[in-house]
């Protein structure tokens, strides 16, 4: 039911250019397949990027090449090549998001005037776990960026720091000029204090008491 389905779709969706143009179809619908077993089921996801499809003629040459993210039919998962002349053709669907659980090579004899000739790539989204090869090459990825931030960042942050210091030397320049010419006043000589001279009484004579016995 699906097939049909898809394969009204896209006769609908080349019928306006069929009137100009005449020939074969070779579609490919791309599905991500969460359990493996290489069948588009119910519930799985069509794929509306990641992938890409070359198409080479009978004698291997490719002879055209799209984008699942470019494609007219992205919504629908599928990347279609249209108005082929009659003949073999094998299409090759790599994607670098997914490892495929369906052949990615298919050989197809297309024929003028029938319905497109339709397959199916699955795909499961590649997991980067730690320790990996695409983890330690995203890993030097970043270590590289960082470098690279780190050495462009240096010299500024040496230009801000002597800047900020001929600054800071300045105001300090600048301030112990206004203090020393404007704000400094000479020390007033402290006047020498002598205290006042005391005038004590004079010390009057004790005279000998009257009753007090002369010596014999």
């Amino acid at each position: 039911m699906k097939r049909i389905l898809l394969l009204l779709i896209l006769a609908a969706l080349a019928g306006g250019a069929a009137h100009a143009q005449t020939g074969g179809q070779f579609c490919v619908r791309a599905f991500e397949d969460r359990n493996a077993n290489g069948v588009f089921d119910s519930g799985e996801p069509l794929l509306t990027s990641g992938v890409s499809a070359d198409l080479l003629n009978a004698e291997n040459i490719i002879v055209a090449s799209a984008l699942l993210s470019e494609s007219p039919t992205a919504a629908q998962g599928v990347i279609c090549f249209q108005f082929l002349a009659p003949g073999q053709y094998s299409m090759i669907i790599t994607s670098a998001d997914y490892v495929p659980t369906t052949p990615n090579t298919v050989t197809a004899s297309i024929s003028e005037g029938t319905l497109p000739t339709v397959v199916e790539f699955g795909g499961q989204r590649v997991v980067t776990e730690p320790g990996s090869a695409a983890a330690d090459q995203a890993a030097d990825g970043v270590d590289s960026l960082t470098s690279l931030v780190n050495r462009d960042m240096l010299p500024r942050l040496v230009v801000s720091l002597l800047g900020a210091l001929l600054i800071m030397a300045g105001m300090v320049i600048i301030g112990s000029f206004i203090y020393l010419v404007f704000l400094r006043r000479p020390r007033q000589p402290v006047p020498a204090y002598y205290p006042p001279a005391s005038t004590s009484d004079e010390i009057e004579p004790v005279e000998p008491d009257a009753d007090e016995d002369e010596p014999v």
